[in-house]
């Protein structure tokens, strides 16, 4: 089981921003998301995109303990039922990374088994297990909704599918939320600057942060 009192005490001693990073968070695991996000908050502020855009602009953090973001990833259905009431009891942000394509898929098990994108045990055989646009509407009103590609897929792969993973995820979420989302995490991690072809595909869709394992990386002004 996680030691969230070391892990907090790990993240006291380093930088203002920090991310613990989710996938499926299941309801038999409710209790254990209850204790750790208790903790956050008691030593954590949260971290919105204007919060994390005003720190990288300026170098300044504006709050009166470190931030942390909260990262999920894929978009699972079970982020929203059992996450997002324990992190609004608790006032924090969640950022939520989510595949477009598992999201529209009509059969997301195998959408899941095509995409390296893993099930839960206890999820139901044959039933919705990603989150629908729906609820990913009401997370965006409070939370921060953001791209983990169209397909889960790596910065690696040609550069037709590079812009329809970063360009039509991009494209899914001005459609169906009304607005282009400010963060992408590629499958895989990958940085700004360690693929050029996909580097192009992010800023045509218009991302201003990149999410990548060992760093946030912000890219341009947010008009």
């Amino acid at each position: 089981m996680l030691d969230v009192e070391a892990v907090a005490a790990a993240f006291e001693a380093g930088a203002v921003i920090r991310t613990v990073n989710f996938h499926l968070t299941p309801e038999r695991r409710r209790a254990e998301y209850e204790r750790q996000f208790a903790l956050y908050a008691r030593h954590f502020d949260p971290v919105t995109a204007e919060d994390l855009d005003q720190v990288m602009a300026t170098g300044q953090w504006h709050k009166s303990k470190p931030g942390l973001i909260l990262a999920f990833y894929n978009g699972y259905r079970n982020n929203f039922h059992v996450a997002r009431p324990l992190l609004d009891r608790h006032g924090l942000v969640g950022w939520f990374f989510v595949v477009t394509g598992f999201v529209n898929a009509a059969d997301q098990w195998s959408f899941a088994a095509d995409h390296n994108i893993t099930r839960g045990t206890d999820e139901v055989p044959g039933g919705r297990i990603a989150l629908s646009w729906d609820e990913i509407a009401a997370l965006d009103q409070s939370h921060v909704v953001a791209s983990h590609t169209r397909t889960h897929s790596r910065a690696t792969v040609d550069r037709k599918r590079l812009w329809e993973e970063a360009c039509g995820s991009q494209d899914d979420f001005k459609h169906r939320l009304g607005h282009p989302v400010r963060a992408i995490a590629w499958n895989g991690g990958a940085a700004y600057g360690e693929h050029p072809e996909a580097d192009q595909a992010v800023d045509a869709a218009g991302f201003q942060f990149v999410v990548s394992n060992l760093r946030i990386q912000r890219l341009r002004d947010w008009t």
